[in-house]
């Protein structure tokens, strides 16, 4: 072979460069997606205001009060990495008696036959509140209300004590609840719109773990519900919180409640 000149080395180099710099290599690799991206979002932290005027319990939610408040929208069922089926939108608010709650709920199929007050409501249509005040203590707190109207309040001095059996019979805060159906209870064969719940509860309820909210408090939570229907092939269970497991009383995966003074 013929030597290559110091002329064509150079060329040859300079075509080298050009080459790799331009970096024309074909399609390019995309980056592995975020498993966190492809969760649906949740409801991380919220915060509860204070009312800033009187709201009845009735199920109507016309109160100015609530127009004001934090709307939770964002229902999952994060430990599948989808948003939940039927929409919710819940709302908190608080003053010197009471912590009030609101969700309006789409349910294509109302349920609920559980009437007895503390009774099992899970088995139903059902919006449920869970609160943990302190992170250095064990116990919280589960609310229920049924698309009957049917309550259920239980103080859990903590996950292993026991849970409903034990303690549904020994909690009496004295919550209160109103229920507006759009639809028919208990008729599969229709096709139903949702339902309305409004609520509240007394502060001196929270007593039992230590003291009551107070203004810059910071509580975990998680709102959540069971939706029953002809339509689906399982309970469709959903929750604000990035639950990781399928369990409401993972109160580690909870969202950060704010309680907003006046």
């Amino acid at each position: 072979m013929s030597r290559l000149t110091a002329s064509a080395v150079l060329g040859i180099v300079g075509c080298l460069l050009v080459f790799f710099t331009s970096g024309d290599f074909g399609p390019r690799a995309q980056p592995p997606a975020s498993s966190e991206k492809a969760r649906p979002p949740v409801v991380r932290a919220a915060e509860c205001r204070w009312a800033t005027g009187p709201i009845k319990i009735d199920g109507m939610l016309d109160e100015a009060a609530w127009q004001k408040a934090d709307v939770l929208k964002d229902f999952a069922v994060y430990w599948e990495h989808r948003p939940a089926k039927m929409a919710t939108k819940a709302r908190l608010l608080w003053d010197e008696n009471y912590l009030y709650f609101a969700a309006e709920l789409e349910d294509s199929d109302l349920y609920a036959d559980v009437t007895q007050r503390n009774g099992m409501t899970w088995t139903n249509d059902v919006f449920e509140l869970f609160f943990k005040p302190s992170t250095k203590k064990l116990a919280y707190y589960e609310f229920q209300v049924n698309a009957a109207n049917t309550q259920l309040e239980l103080f859990l001095p903590s996950r292993g004590s026991g849970g409903y059996q034990r303690f549904a019979p020994l909690t009496k805060f004295g919550m209160e609840s109103a229920v507006k159906l759009q639809g028919t209870l208990n008729d599969p064969k229709d096709q139903d719109q949702g339902w309305t719940v409004e609520g509240r509860i007394p502060l001196s309820a929270f007593l039992a773990s230590g003291e009551k909210p107070q203004p810059g408090a910071k509580w975990r939570f998680a709102l959540c519900r069971y939706d029953y229907s002809v339509a689906f092939e399982r309970v469709e269970t959903s929750s604000t919180a990035p639950l990781t497991q399928p369990d409401f009383h993972r109160y580690e995966d909870y969202g950060e409640l704010t309680f907003v003074g006046r």
